[in-house]
This record gives C-alpha cells, sequence and structure tokens, in this order.
C-alpha cells in the first residue's frame, strides 16, 4: 500500500506540475484537438461530461503502434490480455472484464467499430490501421450503447473518404521475423462519390522456444482488408459504406509451466516418474524464460467479417436521422487444440466459434444551439451462434485413476452449442442547457433480450468408467429465458471559466444472462443472471495554458452486483464455467494530461488508482488447497480481498521531441514511453501462484522524417528492458488426465506471456 501511493502521489504532483507550470510555448503551441463520438455527436473531449480517453488516428501511428493490447498501456483504467487463444481476448475497463473462455458469457465492456457492436473481443486483436480515433468510455454506457456496458465501452472510427486523393504505404522489419507492410489509398471517384481503401499485411515468429519441436511458438500472419465509400447525393444526404475483412492466423497459444518445483508445482517426484516412464522426461524446470515443451501445438484460424450501411439525412430544423443497418461475422476455427503445455501427448481436440450477427440503429439528433438538445432511436440485435470442442485422450495420459484403471487412447467427449439472440431497445437523452454554462443531462434505455440455446455434452460410447464419469454425458436440451431492463444516466455540467468544466454522474449499466457454454456435470447450474452496475463519478476536465495543456481528472466508485465470473472447471481441469460471484465494488481517481511544452516537446501522461474488492462474495470456488470457509460446502469467503486483473495503481508517461533542421527540409524526432502496472493476481480464485509483481516497460522510438510529413524513416524497440511477465494464469489445464504418483492427479500451473523485448525499422511514405 504505501509503494501504491508513492506512485499516486509521484504523477500526482507531476501532473499537478504541469497545470501550474508557466506557458513557455510560442503562439500556435496548442495540443491537438481530439474529436469523439461518445455520446453519438461530434463534439471535442473535453466538453463530454464523462470519464473519456481517445486518441487519434495520427498519433497511433507516429508512435508505431500496431494493436490494441499495446494501446491500451496509455489508457488509464485498461487492461487487454490474452490467453490460449485468439477467442479469450479481455478487455477489463477499471479492473472489471470478462474472458471469452465461455462462448456463453457476453463481454462487460462493448466493443464498437465504426457504430456497430462487436459481440466478440478477438477481432480487435488485428492492426490499428487507417483509424481516426479510438475512444475508451470508463463507467456503465446503459443509455446511449448497443448491448452490454455495465463498466464500459471502446469506440473505433475507421477514418472517412474524402475527395482530395492521399495515400499512405508503411513498411516494418523486426526481429522474431517480424514483416509488416500496411497503406491506404482514396480520393473522389465522382464529384458526390469518393472512396478509400485499407490494407494491411503481416508475420511474425513466436516469442517461445519449443524444447520438444524445436519451433518457435505463439507466432501469427495477420491479414486484412477495408473499403469504405462515401455518396453525397444531395447536400442533406450522406451514405456510408463500408465493408472488412480481416484474419489471424495463429501459431498459439502454448503457455509455460510456471514455478514447477514450487509449492504446489507439478514437478512431483510422482509425476516425474510418471513422465519417464512414458518415455518424455519433463524438462523444462524454469520459468519467465520464454521455453516451453509442448508435443503438440496449437494451431487457431479467425476470420472476422462485416459490412455496414450508414445514412445520414438532414431534416428540417436542423435535425439529423441516421441509420446504421450491419452485418458482422465472426469464426474462429482452433484445428489443433494444445491445452497442457506438457511434452506428454495428454490430449487432442479442437474448437471452433461461429457467429453471424444482423443488427440495426435508427436515431433522430437535434441542433445543438438550442436551450434543449437530445437524442433518440431504437435498436435492434440479432445473433445466430455456434459452438462445437472435442477433446481426446492421448497416448500418454498418465494418471491412474482409483481401481487401477486409465483412460483409454481415444475416448472424447464433445460439447455442442447453438444459441439465437434477439434484442430491442429504445432510448434516448435529453440535456437541458439551463444557462450558457450549466446543463444537465438524463438518459434512459429500455432493452428486451431474448435466448434459445440447445446444450449437449457427450462421451466416448465406450470407454473406463472414471472417463465417463469425468466427462460425463450432459443433454440439458432446448432451453430459453428472457429479460427486460431500464438503465438510466443523470449528469450535470458547468463551467467554471471557459477552459474549466466540472461535472458529476450516475449512471447504471447490464449485461444480459445467459447459459453455460462448455461442458459441465449433470448437477451444475447451467444458467446465470444477468450483471448490473451503479456507478458515480465527479470529474474536472481543463484546457490551460492558452491550450498548451490538457488535464482531466475523475473519482468514481462503482458497483456490480451478480458479477458474471468463468472459473476453470475443478473437477475436469477443462472448460471454464460461469456464474454470478455476487457483488463487487471499485473505486479510485483517473487522471490524463497531454502537454505540449514547447513546439518542440510535448509530454503525455495517464494515471489510474483503484480501490477494488468483493463486497459480497461468501461462496466463491476455491484454489487447491485453500481451507473452505464459505456459506456453502467446500466454498470460500472473498469478502474485502481484491478481485484478480485488478493492479492498485496504473501509470503511463510518454514524450516526444521533434526537430527540424536547416538541411534539405528534414526532421529529426524522438519519442519514448514508460508504462507501469502494479502488483496483482491473475487467476480469479487468488491462487497464490497467480500472483504477479508489478513491473514497467520502455519503449523508444527514434528517426529522421521530411519536414512535409510525406515520409518517416525510424527505428523503435519495445519492452527494452527485456520484462518477463504474464498476461494470464490458470491452475494445470487437464490435470485430471495427469498423474502425480498414485491415484492422485497433479497439481500446477500455467501462465501466457506478454511479449518480450522487440525492435525494429520502420518507412513510412505518403503520396
Amino acid at each position: 500500500m504505501i509503494a501504491s501511493s508513492k506512485y499516486v502521489l509521484l504523477l500526482g504532483a507531476a501532473m499537478a506540475a504541469m497545470a501550474s507550470a508557466p506557458a513557455l510555448a510560442q503562439e500556435g503551441n496548442e495540443v491537438e484537438t481530439v474529436v469523439v463520438t461518445a455520446q453519438k455527436r461530434a463534439e471535442n473531449i473535453q466538453d463530454v461530461p464523462m470519464a473519456v480517453s481517445a486518441i487519434s488516428g495520427d498519433q497511433i501511428e507516429k508512435r508505431g503502434v500496431t494493436n490494441i493490447t499495446e494501446l491500451s498501456k496509455f489508457l488509464p483504467s485498461v487492461q487487454i490480455t490474452q490467453s490460449n487463444n485468439n477467442r479469450n481476448t479481455t478487455v477489463f475497463v477499471r479492473g472489471v472484464g470478462t474472458s471469452g473462455t465461455n462462448p456463453g458469457i457476453e463481454a462487460s465492456v462493448g466493443l464498437f467499430l465504426d457504430g456497430v457492436y462487436l459481440p466478440a473481443a478477438g477481432p480487435i486483436q488485428v492492426n490499428l490501421q487507417d483509424i481516426s480515433s479510438l475512444e475508451v468510455l470508463r463507467g456503465p454506457q446503459g443509455t446511449l450503447y448497443g448491448r452490454n456496458t455495465p463498466v464500459g465501452a471502446i469506440n473505433i472510427s475507421t477514418r472517412a473518404p474524402q475527395q482530395a486523393p492521399e495515400a499512405m504505404l508503411t513498411g516494418t522489419l523486426g526481429n522474431y521475423k517480424d514483416k509488416r507492410i500496411a497503406g491506404y489509398v482514396g480520393g473522389g471517384l465522382t464529384d458526390n462519390l469518393s472512396g478509400r481503401l485499407s490494407f494491411w499485411l503481416a508475420d511474425r515468429d513466436g516469442y517461445e522456444h519449443n524444447l520438444f519441436t524445436g519451433d518457435d511458438v505463439n507466432g501469427s500472419t495477420q491479414k486484412g482488408l477495408r473499403g469504405r465509400l462515401k455518396w453525397e447525393p444531395a447536400d442533406d444526404l450522406d451514405v456510408n459504406f463500408i465493408a472488412y475483412y480481416a484474419n489471424i492466423n495463429s501459431h498459439c497459444c502454448t503457455p509455460d509451466i510456471l514455478n514447477p518445483t514450487g509449492p504446489r508445482g507439478i514437478a512431483t517426484p510422482g509425476f516425474l516418474a510418471a513422465s519417464a516412464a512414458a518415455g518424455r522426461p519433463f524438462r523444462n524446470f524454469d520459468d519467465k524464460d520464454h521455453v516451453v515443451d509442448d508435443d503438440y501445438e496449437s494451431r487457431n484460424a479467425t476470420d472476422s467479417y462485416g459490412l455496414s450501411v450508414q445514412v445520414d439525412k438532414d431534416l428540417p430544423g436542423g435535425h439529423t436521422l441516421t441509420s446504421i443497418t450491419a452485418y458482422n461475422a465472426y469464426d474462429d476455427n482452433i484445428t489443433q487444440l494444445a491445452a497442457d503445455a506438457l511434452p506428454l501427448d495428454i490430449s487432442r481436440g479442437f474448437q471452433r466459434l461461429l457467429a453471424d450477427i444482423y443488427s440495426e440503429e435508427i436515431r433522430i439528433l437535434s441542433p445543438v444551439d438550442q436551450r434543449l438538445t437530445y437524442i433518440g432511436g431504437v435498436y435492434l440485435f440479432h445473433e445466430n451462434m455456434r459452438y462445437d470442442t472435442q477433446s481426446n485422450v492421448g497416448s500418454q495420459s498418465t494418471r491412474v485413476f482409483p481401481g487401477n484403471a486409465r483412460a483409454l487412447p481415444g475416448e472424447f467427449g464433445h460439447f455442442y452449442y447453438r444459441q439465437q439472440t434477439d434484442s430491442v431497445a429504445a432510448f434516448g437523452q435529453v440535456t437541458f442547457n439551463v444557462t450558457d454554462v450549466f446543463r444537465i443531462t438524463g438518459g434512459g434505455r429500455y432493452s428486451w433480450d431474448k435466448k434459445d440455446s440447445y446444450i449437449a455434452a457427450v462421451n466416448s460410447p465406450v470407454g473406463t468408467p472414471q472417463f465417463r464419469a469425468a466427462v460425463p454425458t450432459n443433454i440439458v436440451g432446448d432451453v430459453s429465458r428472457s429479460e427486460k431492463k431500464f438503465t438510466w444516466s443523470l449528469g450535470a455540467q458547468y463551467d467554471i471559466t471557459p477552459d474549466i468544466m466540472g461535472y458529476v454522474l450516475a449512471a447504471t449499466g447490464y449485461k444480459t444472462g445467459g447459459f453455460n457454454a462448455r461442458a459441465a456435470a449433470p448437477n451444475t447450474p447451467f444458467e446465470f443472471d444477468a450483471e448490473n452496475s451503479m456507478n458515480y463519478e465527479v470529474g474536472l476536465k481543463t484546457t490551460l495554458l492558452d491550450g498548451a495543456l490538457v488535464f482531466n481528472i475523475d473519482v468514481y466508485r462503482t458497483t456490480l452486483k451478480n458479477f458474471q465470473d468463468s472459473l476453470l472447471n475443478p473437477l475436469t481441469g477443462s472448460g471454464f464455467i460461469v456464474g454470478n460471484a455476487g457483488e463487487r465494488r471499485s473505486q479510485g481517481v483517473e487522471a490524463d494530461a497531454r502537454w505540449r511544452v514547447t513546439r518542440e516537446f510535448s509530454l503525455n501522461g495517464s494515471m489510474s488508482y483503484n480501490d477494488a474488492e468483493f463486497t459480497d462474495y461468501t461462496a466463491g470456488q476455491c484454489y487447491g488447497g485453500q481451507v473452505a470457509n464459505g456459506t456453502k460446502p467446500g466454498s470460500c469467503n472473498y469478502n474485502g480481498q481484491r478481485p484478480a486483473q485488478n493492479p492498485k495503481v496504473q501509470w503511463s508517461l510518454a514524450f516526444d521531441w521533434r526537430h527540424d533542421l536547416a538541411f534539405k527540409n528534414l526532421g529529426l524526432f524522438v519519442q519514448g514511453d514508460a508504462t507501469f502496472t502494479d502488483n496483482q493476481y491473475l487467476t480469479a480464485t487468488l491462487d497464490p501462484r497467480s500472483y504477479q509483481s508489478s513491473y514497467t516497460l520502455y519503449g523508444l522510438r527514434a528517426g529522421v522524417e521530411s519536414q512535409s510529413g510525406q515520409w518517416r524513416l525510424s527505428a523503435y524497440g519495445k519492452n527494452l528492458s527485456d520484462k518477463s511477465y504474464y498476461l494470464q494464469t490458470t491452475p494445470q489445464p487437464l490435470s485430471f488426465l495427469i498423474g502425480a504418483g498414485g491415484t492422485t492427479a497433479a497439481d500446477g500451473f500455467v501462465g501466457w506471456y506478454g511479449a518480450p523485448r522487440t525492435y525494429g525499422v520502420e518507412l513510412q511514405v505518403k503520396f
């Protein structure tokens, strides 16, 4: 706590110094204005009365950020992680997020691309190419946004076509045989039609070396294409067509064994003897070295594609009518599933998730230059989702079950899940301009959701009773649920001066309940309830030093009831089971600042302090060896404890220096950054083995460019200190098939690495 407070005080002092510093800059030294659409209309971010951070596409390109996981390190209260496949991407805002390990659970952070809701986080791992802006809205967004935003939303907007011709090409070469090429071309096609085409190709070897095969694993190949057309048939009518396709093909994702010889580590004498007897001795005794040892390497292909049409029609009186019609599809196909991280042939299998989504949003927007401004509309959503998974017992399963029996090679468990989701919502928000400097805003959304599902788990027609008991047939059949919910927001903002705005906000959020989309025993509950949130927030947005400094700060308190949590099935060590985890609370302070100190030198900083704890969670799942003390037999009481993935402190600090030379219109630039993540547990049961100490990552980029901005050549390095850290951890998968001697199942823990030190060169040319 003392160390955490120290970081808060240091960064707070630095930001306060920024705010009180004398204006060193010359005229025209203003910080770049970021325009956001957080309230469904284009506004300066400093005028939006909520905790929202944004970064422009130009800033993304200048920093050399290629994916949203990298970018999240510069945004307060945001973490994005990935574990054993592309689907298991999780977005955390204020320490709250939802894993993709169970397709029946929907995200707590809504993801929106060009105004269209994306029901899975996996697609956002593709390259951030040709982006106009990326916004992170912190706190519930249950009024204006389509679905499932109890703790926040990420809103990504791509660049729109324009009549002026433009083109860009970027090429990158880096270590781990990293090769990337990306670009765009656009301009007018006719007097009232303009187009834009963006593309990206990337290929990288894996960050981990596999002792068993000699391969470098956990690499990926990406490719994508986005086309946009903007048609303006009349002065009062705009039509935007957007189509995209993206593919991630991953040699991914093999975890490492954590501390195998430590407390409850996998490398017990019984396990080592069983591995040696199978002809595959265990060798991977060191962790945090980016070395793994697995006989079978996963292959994961993810395709996402979609089409949307947005029509904006100006109406009499300055109103605008908008319609967004969209179709999105998502296909995550794990053709080779390796989960055990061992050189033993324990199990092999596959997983596949397919989803087709149709949505329609119609809204009307009032003009802003009147006493009462408002927005209202309806939202329709339809999704068909299918999920299949199968695991087959391998030839070297080392577990001896009671009765001196072993699982037979080829025995399997197969799980089927089908779901149709329909949602209808009506929403509205009104702002009353009481005076020129004081405004009150209120909004509401009424949602109706229905889910129809089919659930079935089957095992081998023949096999050992012990395996069939651990992986039982459980045909639930057709199930259905529907729910209705009203969410609301109420806030006020006051312009203290023309450059300082203060606001207060209260808002609720909601995420639908659903059904478990993973195999479970017949007596395991398969249905879980909706998740609800309540948030209170007070904030200041300031523009100081004649526009050279932007400093924003907010204080918040968020309570989640019936939080939906996903935990590894303790019976089989495979599959994640969803349940409602009682009540939890997050409260804290967030700040971010952008300061253009001189025309050549600028600073960017962000900080978040999050005091989170379970306030009513008395019957949670215990980790192995934990003494049960919960209100239900075999459960544990987590009241007063900090939830997983909740670093108390996060901060980032970045600088940018640019200097024009008198030689051939050239300019030099240097950029550097540091990002800090505090101590945290990475597994929901707070298993001590998942504890990760704090770490700081450093980055640097330097190069030369033309003063006209037509080209830029740079060299970069990321994670310069080569810090080893994990993004996710979990108990040893498939432990019920792994022997630790006699009839005892193996223990152990595994984790997935963040990126090690990477470096390379990049050339960007604009035409």
